[in-house]
């Protein structure tokens, strides 16, 4: 296992049980997205996890362009105190990845357009 810092676009594998519910959970991998500057100031980072669970659904994302398979999560984000864990660097990700990783997450945070239509109207 190896400590350190993941930066964004990087490829870790490790554990974060106890989960519940639907969240993914064992060993696995998982993929930073958030920028230098949240590890900088809060020795955290945001990750989504990898699944080879194939489904037809706009936030899952294949991996292309690295030896790590499957689909990248972008539904299921988790913020990770990395200093707190043992974790094992695996690869990073081709720019061309993480670009479209942080194209397509965005949406996640987009207000919904209903509510904010009635937000509007009141």
């Amino acid at each position: 296992m190896v400590k350190g810092v993941p930066v964004q676009g990087d490829i870790i594998k490790i554990n974060l049980n106890p989960k519940q519910g639907h969240e993914q959970q064992g060993y696995r991998p998982y993929v930073c997205l958030s920028n230098k500057i949240i590890s900088d100031i809060a020795n955290i980072a945001v990750f989504a996890p990898i699944s080879n669970t194939m489904r037809n659904y706009p936030l899952y994302i294949m991996l292309h362009g690295t030896k790590t398979t499957g689909s990248v999560l972008l539904d299921q984000l988790v913020t990770i105190d990395y200093n707190a864990r043992n974790f094992e660097f695996i690869e990073s990700v081709p720019t061309s990845v993480i670009n479209e990783l942080l194209a397509k997450v965005i949406l996640v945070f987009q207000p919904n357009k209903k509510q904010a239509e009635q937000k509007r109207s009141t």
